[in-house]
């Protein structure tokens, strides 16, 4: 198994397979990070190259996302799957799941206290961060950020490539669009379209002209 990535929210993923008893070969990947040393923690070996990575692809496929923001996620995604890769999820024990009519996409970060209640779809490659509480006939589309403590309270839709910063709440039944930024804390009371930044109490709307000015 590889961990894509080898700092913070990689460190994060690897306290899920900690307690889950899945350390074995386990190998962290990080290219682009400078003065990485040759293992974290003195145990796990860190690779620097495509190669390397085809290379253990070639005998487990298997990788798990270990960085934040939604097109960094998409973007290593179809690198890692271009060399051999075969994105996996993975779930703290901690995380309390719906038993009904719950659908989790291929490689998804659920990470400890998440609350996923029932009729709840989560697209693909999206990041649940801590204490997040995703509740009943809720949408999260591919690769999203919730971030630590926010909430999706009922019948809430949300884009692809949307980040809900932390702390922040979304209101009953209203839809966010792909490629939006919700700012920490926010109170979301109606519908935000796509590219938009929304921040405050209750959070005032920003249309973005392009996709560099809604991440500058």
């Amino acid at each position: 198994m590889v961990i894509i990535g080898a700092m913070g929210h990689a460190k994060e993923i690897l306290d899920i397979l900690a307690k889950q008893n899945k350390l074995s070969d386990l190998i962290f990947f990080d290219n682009i990070t400078p003065n990485l040393p040759d293992k974290l923690y003195d145990t796990f070996p860190i690779i620097k190259t495509e190669a390397a990575a085809r290379e253990i692809f070639a005998n487990d496929p298997s990788y798990i996302l270990g960085v934040g923001g939604c097109q960094i996620r998409y973007h290593l995604t179809l690198k890692m799957n271009e060399l051999g890769g075969q994105l996996t999820s993975a779930i703290a024990d901690t995380a309390n799941i719906g038993k009904f009519n719950v659908e989790l996409g291929a490689g998804i970060n659920v990470m400890h206290g998440v609350l996923i209640s029932n009729d709840v779809k989560i697209g693909e490659g999206t990041l649940l961060n801590a204490n997040s509480l995703i509740h009943h006939d809720v949408s999260v589309g591919h690769f999203c950020e919730i971030s630590p403590g926010s909430i999706l309270t009922g019948r809430v839709q949300v884009g692809n490539y949307t980040t809900i910063g932390s702390g922040a709440v979304i209101l009953p039944k209203v839809n966010i669009g792909s490629n939006v930024i919700i700012g920490a804390g926010a109170v979301v009371t109606k519908d935000v379209k796509d590219q938009s930044i929304a921040i405050g109490v209750p959070a005032r709307i920003k249309q973005a002209n392009s996709y560099q000015e809604l991440r500058s």
